[in-house]
């Protein structure tokens, strides 16, 4: 599922255009010169943005692939170190709405919080794994274990 760049909340609009320039339309795009690594660095170069922000952008293309997520919520999710589905589903329902609470007291988001039904519905779904496939087994990566995270 491609989502186009101006449809993110939290992203500057001169940093679509900037994008756009470069042509990076959709997450698709922005997906396909991210998981090249010698393409990065040019990319940041030709677009002034930084590889800060590209890592950040990227993680919330990822997100935004989750059946059921807010654009409104993916800014909150990565302000809250989470970048991806992986990690996302390594949290119960719970434990994320508690983590995300945490994080956005002690990091002053300004953003809406995602609320339980909608953090429940994404949960409702299949968990995309790595490769695209649905994971049945999440499992965080060793030495990621978030607090409240579920481990199998």
């Amino acid at each position: 599922m491609s989502l186009k760049m101006s449809e993110f909340h939290g992203i500057d609009p001169a940093h679509v255009t900037s994008l756009a320039a470069a042509g990076i339309e959709n997450t698709d795009d922005l997906m396909k010169i991210w998981s090249d690594k010698g393409q990065r660095a040019g990319l940041a170069a030709r677009t002034g943005i930084s590889e800060e922000n590209f890592m950040r952008f990227a993680a919330m293309a990822r997100l935004g692939r989750v059946k059921g997520m807010s654009l409104q919520s993916l800014d909150v999710l990565v302000a809250a170190g989470i970048d991806g589905p992986k990690r996302l589903f390594s949290y119960t329902q719970e434990a994320l709405v508690k983590h995300l609470a945490q994080m956005a007291a002690e990091k002053k988001v300004t953003g809406t919080l995602p609320t339980a039904e909608e953090i429940a519905a994404w949960f409702a779904n299949p968990r995309p794994g790595a490769n695209g496939a649905v994971a049945t087994d999440p499992k965080p990566e060793a030495g990621t274990k978030p607090e409240g995270a579920i481990v199998h």
